[in-house]
């Protein structure tokens, strides 16, 4: 017996000397036995396999009413600096038809590119069903409608009527709350009834989408108003092409610049064309804009809808953003899109679906990507848009190659691969699913386009996924 003790009496001696060794071993071991290997050492099928798993993990299954929706996934709505208007810096997940319609069409594209990936059927028929409950009359709104986060009248009792609003972003002054309920808009709508179109294809179904004339009803022509953005940018006057906001506008009797400008600094009062009216849509600042990236969204839905020979607008729109890459103005004319290469993007992509009458801007696209491209892969933008929301615009400009390919134009191979390159070495990898953190792909537009904007890691997710499928596999 004498013996045992001496035994686990020397073992004891032993640890006690190289306990720390011992442990430095075991939590290396612990470590090293959960680490993921890094992205740029696995094949792009693993990559794009563990990015779908991921959305498919990520896509939120419950509904708390104002506060998250089974079908969605998650998006966060941030003002990064002090406003006035709005008030301190806050962070808060968002609700919004955007993002989701999204994502839900680059999984449609990806499914439809490889019907064998079966799991994403589910995936898709809950975030359709969710982008529904955006409609109104085939129209799609940014926000759903909720009940106001205060009393918006200062006398008598309130009707407690729903409003557009953030699910989760605590808006405080009635002003505020007032302007939040915006209308329908052409972006959302051609976001959503493109998700229609894939649903349509990939389930057999027959929902009825909105045709080109709920688009030619509202555009740049002949207006007696102008959103101050589009004349300081300057974008076209007339340009024939969409307008962002399905709903009438301030009707001046003459409309010039200085009556625009002394209705905005007296936007408190009622004696402004912009002043927002409780429980009544608000187009902002009582003027409809004209966006680039809007309206090549609208060209895409119209083009895979196979409507584009029909429309009015669809001339406009052309001419717009012939306009607005033949000027280079690839920060500005995007109203509520400040990313660098979102027109890039938006265009590309437009022109791949069908829109061969870009094909002129498509070259100086091309030339654009190519020039700006850093060494690494990587592309930049402002560096006050996300402190350069690198992974994002890289995400954006890598899409834009491979659409411009495409359609016909050259791309050197070696710049979609350094791309690729870059990206893998930003991806975040843990338990078998690797994701992208999100960029911004959406912003409050002209005073809030830097400050006030939305992030999604589905969002960017859900293109570089795509992007890898389109290259790789």
């Amino acid at each position: 017996m004498n013996k045992i003790f001496a035994v686990f009496d020397a073992l004891f001696c032993i640890f006690q000397r190289f306990r720390l060794w011992f442990l430095i071993t075991y939590f290396s071991f612990i470590i090293l036995a959960n680490f993921d290997v890094c992205a740029q050492q696995l094949p792009p099928e693993q990559i794009f396999e563990e990015a779908i798993s991921f959305l498919v993990k990520t896509q939120c299954d419950s509904t708390i009413n104002g506060k998250q929706y089974a079908g969605e996934w998650p998006v966060y709505m941030n003002l990064n600096e002090p406003y006035f208007f709005i008030g301190r810096k806050q962070k808060a997940r968002d609700s919004n038809c955007f993002n989701i319609s999204a994502v839900h069409n680059f999984l449609a594209e990806i499914y439809l590119q490889d019907t064998s990936l079966l799991e994403l059927k589910p995936v898709l028929a809950k975030a359709f069903q969710e982008i529904q409950s955006y409609e109104v009359d085939k129209r799609y709104n940014f926000w759903k409608l909720l009940p106001p986060n205060r009393k918006l009248y200062w006398i008598g009792r309130d009707p407690k009527l729903l409003v557009r609003r953030p699910t989760n972003y605590r808006l405080r002054s009635r002003f505020i709350n007032k302007t939040a309920n915006v209308p329908e808009d052409a972006d959302d709508t051609a976001q959503a009834n493109t998700a229609v179109y894939y649903h349509n294809r990939i389930f057999k179904d027959t929902v009825s989408a909105l045709s080109y004339l709920g688009f030619d009803e509202f555009l740049d022509t002949k207006r007696k108003n102008r959103n101050w953005y589009n004349v300081t940018t300057p974008t076209p006057r007339h340009s024939g092409a969409f307008l962002t906001w399905h709903y009438p506008e301030y009707q001046y009797t003459f409309w010039n610049p200085v009556n625009s400008f002394f209705s905005l600094m007296f936007i408190f009062t009622p004696f402004s064309s912009g002043f927002p009216v409780a429980y009544q849509p608000w187009v902002p600042f009582g003027s409809n804009d004209v966006d680039v990236v809007v309206n090549s969204n609208v060209l895409n839905y119209l083009a895979l809808s196979r409507q584009t020979s029909e429309s009015e607008g669809k001339n406009g729109a052309i001419k717009l953003i012939e306009y607005c890459i033949n000027k280079k103005l690839w920060h500005s004319a995007g109203v509520y899109y400040p990313n660098y290469y979102h027109i890039d993007y938006a265009v590309a992509k437009a022109y791949a679906n069908g829109i061969k009458e870009l094909q002129s801007v498509a070259g100086k696209i091309a030339q654009h990507l190519l020039e700006s491209q850093n060494p690494d892969g990587s592309f930049e933008s402002s560096k006050w848009v996300n402190k350069k929301d690198i992974v994002q615009s890289t995400a954006y400009a890598l899409h834009a190659m491979l659409d411009l390919c495409l359609g016909g134009t050259e791309i050197p191979d070696e710049n979609i691969k350094k791309a690729f390159a870059f990206l893998l070495s930003k991806a975040q990898r843990n338990n078998g699913i690797c994701y992208w953190e999100g960029g911004v792909y959406f912003s409050g537009g002209t005073l809030l386009r830097n400050i006030l904007i939305w992030q999604s890691d589905a969002y960017t997710t859900a293109m570089i996924a795509k992007c890898f499928q389109r290259y790789y596999l």
